[in-house]
């Protein structure tokens, strides 16, 4: 089934302001964290968590829980977690990336170097742990600790990866699986699971969260080739240079253009960067953007049906919108 009831989506702002109160709780939950480490490292923390961002993981979780029964002060503290271990990510992926810039502010790595920025990073992992224990079953605290490793796991297997042309695209969205869309199914699936929903409905929206957080990652993959870093607030265009191989990169290397084709098979195997002011010029490469954007939009369609299960309530309605707000993302990748 559709929602055809929704035909254009609000802006973010206007999907999350149903949440917005609790939002600030979640925001003040993570500000009060940096009391929690030791002193010599709070300055460090507290920079960090002072360049919060869109807040989508909290957002879901607080907008699942809403739909879910209502939304709990477990809900909360699980947001903020959450938002914990994807900042974490962050901070490992900008050393990885060799990231100068995130939501227009230096990075960690940028302004103490990438040791320091590496072991911030891991310090933050291990504090979000520790907030999930306080949400109490053993169960949970699984959850929390297998969403973590897949996290690491995927960043290591992207990280080992590199300029690997025997990479397929099963690999390449087992990849995604963990390294993102991993945080957007626990979002769902934890927020539904403190509500005490019944186990069905816990794994259809742990499947729909995994949907769109692959479809998140497609248009990441997509706004990494066309984005404007003034516009995007961070580092861009590092996908090629550091050998990633990306949905766009695959349609390219499968594309009815040989020359193009050719040009980046064998800039891979020979470990460097492809041209891309050249490439992105071309026929070909608007066809592996527009090819991308189209698989993205199948996995937010596919994510709304699982929504058909949940009573029409204003957080139900904020969730089909987040999805179409998602489409508008991908579409305007090849615009």
């Amino acid at each position: 089934m559709s929602f055809p009831f929704f035909t254009k989506a609000r802006s973010q702002k206007q999907q999350l302001d149903l949440i917005r109160d609790e939002l600030r709780l979640v925001q003040k939950q993570i500000a009060a964290q940096v009391t929690s480490f030791e002193p010599h490292v709070q300055d460090y923390m507290a920079q960090i968590c002072k360049a919060q961002g869109k807040l989508i993981r909290p957002g879901l979780v607080l907008l699942t829980a809403g739909a879910t029964g209502g939304i709990k002060p477990e809900h909360i503290t699980f947001a903020a977690m959450l938002e914990l271990v994807h900042m974490a990510t962050l901070v490992h992926d900008d050393v990885l990336d060799h990231a100068d810039t995130r939501r227009d502010k230096p990075t960690p790595n940028a302004l103490w170097g990438n040791e320091l920025a590496v072991l911030l990073g891991d310090v933050m992992l291990s504090h979000a742990m520790v907030m999930g224990t306080e949400l109490g079953d053993t169960e949970f605290c699984r959850m929390i600790a297998q969403i973590v490793r897949d996290v690491c796991q995927g960043e290591v297997e992207q990280s080992s990866r590199l300029f690997d042309l025997d990479m397929t695209r099963a690999d390449y969205y087992e990849l995604i699986r963990k390294k993102t869309a991993s945080l957007f199914a626990a979002a769902m699936k934890g927020a539904a699971w403190i509500s005490g929903m019944p186990a069905d409905i816990v794994d259809e929206l742990n499947r729909m969260g995994t949907l769109l957080g692959i479809a998140y990652q497609i248009y990441d993959d997509c706004l990494d080739m066309v984005g404007n870093e003034h516009s995007a607030g961070k580092t861009l265009h590092t996908d090629a240079e550091k050998g990633k191989l990306t949905l766009p990169v695959y349609f390219l290397l499968e594309s009815s253009s040989d020359d193009i084709a050719a040009e980046v098979h064998d800039a891979i195997a020979r470990r460097e960067g492809i041209d891309y002011e050249r490439i992105s010029r071309t026929n070909a490469f608007q066809e592996a953007i527009s090819r991308s954007v189209d698989e993205g939009l199948a996995q937010t369609a596919a994510a709304r049906e699982s929504l058909w299960l949940l009573p029409q309530t204003p957080y139900r309605d904020a969730l089909v919108e987040m999805t179409y707000r998602l489409d508008e993302l991908l579409e305007n990748c090849r615009n």
